[in-house]
């Protein structure tokens, strides 16, 4: 062993350098899956996985209608029958426009509203922003607590009086963090009031989107009390849950998503094996003379395999060790560059127990893709110092290989799975890498034997750069795999960001309203249409809308108590907005039954869109029974339509034959199409509130650019592990570069032998990796339109445009970088003397 240990010693010492790009490429992989498995992590203990705190409270009913004096009655009887509830309130929000009242402010902003009763919370804490516990006093006679943020917004400050509905009210003290955190799209900042004052400022009476809340504080496991309520109110619109079973569904979705963001990083780490394989490779070819002095001196090959074996891992532990710095400075830079984006509490430290996962994914990967390279040594003869004539014998897969071939593959399917979490997962995860690896490997096969048929170019230099693609141990077609897949993840993210903007795109939605006015009463809606028509020179559509709830389906109530159909609980129990007209709208088609007949009727008809009657399970021909203000009514499905939003002003999801609904109550909601200044739309906005305070508004203008925002966001996020990959392959690049230097060198000495000068040897080397380049950015380019035309067609359902300049210049600039890192990185060649380099053959 102690030689082993000094061989091993030395061999680090005096080959350090060779495998300094093995080094590289296992800390760049390490500190991938450290960094994005920190993120998550921190992300998690900032958001929080307390599903109480973030419910603040144990048990939650609520509805979007009014409780019933029946409802209320079997609550109360089950709830007291229990014994276990120690607390109680209720609470109700929506979303409502708010105007300063401060002279010359014109600011309008959609804020969430919160009527709240004592306690508040139930659970956990509420602090104002100076740091004092929240006292409800502050509410009391028309006050209200609001986000910070709101101030920045509406250009106000403590003392203002804003103006919600018909209320008026002062703001006495603003808030960094709410009681139960801020998940979820918003429509504007938070703003608490008290309970009655929904009441008091007439928005119950004028906004029909209202949620209503009844919490429970409970002194003993809820589960049991969570199922008596369920069964009790079956058949009703109100839901039942419990920060039991939104513990359980938040911590698994937290945990997926760590398991899914490391099988990125394990992705990386997998392309930095991928150069680890090449570099032991390459590694073990240069040593095939000092492997076969090492025989003739006694040495067996199982030492001399082990010796170079902790050579590898030495190398893999302190690369390992480097990644860990590496996510380390990633953290601080995502500190840096998106703290302001990222909640307040979150910090940006290493967790010691990633570091050690990572540490051993490290020495697993440098040990699987090093170990068949390595048992090549078993081949080489001490003869080879005579006469070199088992080269072929190297490359040859016998058993032995096809067994350590095996388990090497099997030990990378447990990396996954255990990165995953899932064995189907993990091995979805290596079937699909495998897959994406041979097709791109067999494009780049295909390029390169085309290029081949085309080598006999009237130009010298462009000639000898194709044959310098296919030297003896080249390594172009492993460069061509790793770049080409950095392309391919960055260039497909581009081309799916382009294709997402174009969907909001107002030049190319020409139906797509900019403003939306709903709530607006029938006593309303002629002098608010005249009142659009003179603003901004545009007469508003109007259509009629009616409120209500599905009850049952096919006669059946909803089963909450199902998991499956509690988590479609917010698509399929929340209040719709109805709609009834004798025709189809532009940008609707059927794609099941028939439209209404011609032929009159008493009963109900209805029209679902194609992805709820999916949800729902029905098809033309079934009944669906409506809540509407507390009546019942039934209606049959006539048909299922399919929605284009991109040539429609509305989507409603029920459309109703004429003749059933003209009674019920009902508001109007109205639609423009020009697109104005942001300045006249505030104006308008303003005069609208001031004259009807229940009208809500919605700008679409501001809605959209709020979503271009966080397409631009996913995008950056999504580039920025796309350029991980993209580096792994330029490491790849750089270390096949320094291996099969000295052949480069050797050619050089040859050619200015026969005559060349370096400008000769210049173009050689920059058209060779110009073509390298320019053959890893056709595949990328190539597979990621591909990828693009995919996602966008079967997954996004979203028009397809294909967008040239993305994939051309993503082309050019890999071909640059490539020539650039490969020029670079072989300049000194040119400035070698042939002489030395000839007598030292």
């Amino acid at each position: 062993m102690r030689f082993i240990f000094n061989l091993t010693r030395r061999e680090i010492r005096s080959s350090w350098r060779r495998l300094l790009f093995f080094f590289l490429c296992i800390a760049l992989g390490v500190g991938s899956v450290v960094a994005l498995r920190s993120l998550i992590q921190n992300l998690t203990k900032a958001v929080g996985t307390d599903a109480r705190a973030l419910m603040t409270a144990d048990i939650e009913i609520n509805t979007t209608t009014d409780f019933t004096p029946g409802d209320l009655a079997r609550i109360e009887e089950i709830v007291n029958r229990s014994g276990i509830v120690e607390a109680r309130n209720e609470a109700v929000t929506t979303a409502l426009m708010a105007r300063p009242l401060t002279p010359g402010n014109n600011n309008v902003k959609f804020v969430e509203l919160k009527g709240i009763e004592p306690p508040f919370p139930l659970v956990g804490h509420f602090e104002t922003s100076d740091g004092k516990p929240f006292d409800f006093d502050l509410l009391k006679n028309s006050g209200a607590v609001v986000a910070k943020i709101l101030l920045e917004e509406m250009d106000l400050k403590i003392g203002d009086e804003i103006k919600i509905g018909e209320g008026v009210f002062q703001i006495r003290a603003t808030f960094d963090e709410e009681p139960g955190g801020s998940s979820g799209f918003r429509l504007g900042a938070r703003v608490f009031i008290e309970k009655k004052a929904f009441d008091d400022a007439g928005i119950t009476r004028t906004t029909g989107r209202i949620r209503r809340r009844i919490l429970y504080r409970t002194s003993d496991n809820p589960t049991e009390l969570v199922k008596q309520l369920r069964e009790a109110l079956k058949g009703t619109t109100l839901a039942v849950s419990s920060y039991r079973e939104a513990q359980e569904n938040l911590s698994e979705q937290f945990a997926k998503t760590e398991n899914y963001l490391s099988l990125t990083g394990l992705l990386i780490l997998v392309l930095g094996g991928i150069g680890v394989w090449n570099v032991a490779r390459a590694f073990v070819e240069q040593k095939r003379k000092s492997v076969a002095v090492l025989k003739c001196l006694g040495a067996s090959g199982n030492r001399i395999i082990t010796v170079y074996l902790l050579q590898i891992l030495t190398l893999g532990l302190v690369g390992s060790l480097f990644g860990v710095l590496f996510s380390q400075a990633a953290l601080w830079l995502v500190a840096w560059r998106y703290g302001a984006s990222l909640p307040e509490k979150m910090t940006y430290s290493v967790n010691p127990a990633t570091a050690a996962q990572g540490l051993i994914l490290g020495i697993l990967i440098s040990l699987l893709f090093s170990a068949l390279p390595l048992l090549q040594i078993r081949t080489i003869k001490p003869r080879l110092l005579l006469r070199d004539d088992n080269n072929l014998n190297i490359t040859r897969l016998d058993r032995t290989k096809w067994l350590l071939g095996f388990f090497c593959l099997a030990g990378l399917l447990g990396l996954a799975v255990w990165q995953a979490g899932s064995l189907l997962v993990g091995t979805f995860f290596l079937a699909g890498l495998a897959a994406t690896s041979i097709v791109l490997f067999i494009a780049a096969l295909a390029l390169t034997w085309i290029l081949r048929r085309f080598k006999k170019f009237s130009s010298f230099s462009i000639a000898q750069a194709i044959n310098s693609l296919y030297r003896p141990g080249n390594q172009t077609r492993i460069v061509l795999l790793a770049v080409g897949l950095g392309a391919f993840v960055v260039l497909a993210v581009q081309s799916l960001q382009s294709n997402l903007v174009s969907e909001f795109d107002f030049t190319r939605n020409q139906r797509l309203p900019s403003l939306f006015f709903v709530d607006i009463q029938k006593s309303q809606i002629d002098e608010l249409r005249s009142m659009i028509t003179n603003r901004i020179g545009e007469e508003p559509e109007t259509v009629p809308t009616v409120r209500g709830r599905i009850a049952f389906v096919n006669g059946q109530p909803f089963d909450f108590g199902k998991p499956e159909v509690r988590q479609q609980q917010g698509q399929i129990g929340r209040e719709f907005a109805i709609n009834y007209r004798p025709n189809l709208d532009q940008g609707e088609s059927i794609v099941a039954g028939s439209w209404w007949s011609d032929q009159p009727t008493d009963e109900p008809q209805v029209s679902v869109e194609e992805d709820m009657a999916k949800r729902l399970n029905i098809a033309p021909g079934d009944s669906i029974t409506f809540d509407i203000s507390g009546r019942k009514l039934t209606a049959r499905v006539m048909s299922v339509r399919k929605l284009d939003v991109r040539n429609t002003r509305t989507a409603f999801v029920f459309v109703f034959r004429p003749g059933a609904l003209e009674k019920a109550p009902q508001t109007f909601a109205a639609t423009v199409l020009k697109h104005v200044p942001a300045t006249d739309r505030q104006r308008l906005q303003r005069e609208v509130l001031e004259r009807f305070p229940n009208v809500q508004i919605f700008d679409v203008d501001d809605i959209i650019a709020a979503i271009q925002k966080l397409i631009n966001n996913f995008v950056i996020a999504i580039s920025f592990v796309g350029s991980f990959v993209m580096l792994s392959g330029i490491l790849i690049l750089i270390g096949s570069i320094a291996l099969t230097k000295s052949q480069r060198i050797y050619e050089n000495a040859i050619l200015k032998t026969l005559g060349a000068g370096r400008r000769v040897l210049a173009t050689i080397l920059v058209a060779e990796y110009g073509l390298l380049g320019l053959m890893a950015g056709i595949i990328g380019a190539g597979f990621a339109v591909l990828l693009s035309w995919s996602v966008s067609r079967y997954l996004l359902d979203i028009e397809w445009i294909f967008s040239p300049q993305v994939p051309v210049v993503g082309i050019i600039v890999t071909a640059a970088l490539v020539t650039g890192i490969g020029v670079v990185a072989s300049f000194d060649v040119l400035f070698r003397k042939p002489l030395a380099t000839l007598r030292s053959q």
